[in-house]
């Protein structure tokens, strides 16, 4: 059953709670915070924020690998209440806090409704310039290599299992599902079963 909501504001905290849970159940006690936008205040954005309010990507300790997630939403009227729609989303994975630095991977969406006029694809992952030199003037990161829609719960399975990032629980799996078929449910992207 989709999320509704009686606010835009309810909308967003509740899908807050619900990836600060699995985020802090599975991977790591940092937490995400949205901040409002739009006239109305009917976007948001949902990152985690430095203690000076600064985007930044969260350390996986004891890893050497960083997490940006960032995701820009719409709360969208329906019959009874507010609903989602994922708008953006970006996720990095890299070696330091800063934004400002490139990405070893990136996993991104925009919507049309964001850039009607992107010619790349919409789901896609880049990666950083420089790997192994494959060619001259080849650099990973100008390719839009296409995707599906990548859930925030196969970011922590890649993280865990590829990268070697220690889980915080064991059965993560089970929680990891729990958590992409309601956000499946709740977002109602075209989300892959």
């Amino acid at each position: 059953m989709p999320l509704t909501a009686r606010t835009p504001r309810e909308a967003f905290h509740t899908f807050q709670d619900h990836l600060n849970g699995i985020f802090n159940k599975v991977l790591t006690q940092y937490r995400l915070r949205f901040a409002l936008s739009g006239t109305k205040q009917e976007q948001a954005s949902l990152v985690f924020f430095s203690p000076q309010g600064i985007p930044v990507a969260v350390p996986l300790r004891p890893s050497p690998w960083f997490l940006y997630l960032g995701l820009e939403l719409k709360a969208v009227p329906e019959e009874k209440g507010y609903g989602l729609q994922m708008l953006k989303y970006a996720y990095r994975i890299q070696r330091t806090p800063s934004l400002q630095d490139e990405a070893e991977v990136r996993f991104e969406y925009v919507s049309r409704e964001l850039d009607p006029s992107a010619r790349w694809c919409r789901h896609h992952v880049q990666f950083h310039r420089d790997y192994q030199n494959v060619r001259d003037s080849f650099s990973p990161n100008k390719l839009h290599i296409p995707t599906g829609w990548v859930t925030i719960e196969n970011v922590i399975r890649f993280l865990i299992t590829d990268l070697g990032v220690p889980p915080l629980i064991e059965q993560r799996e089970e929680e990891l599902e729990k958590s992409e078929e309601l956000t499946r449910e709740w977002i109602g992207c075209a989300l892959p079963k």
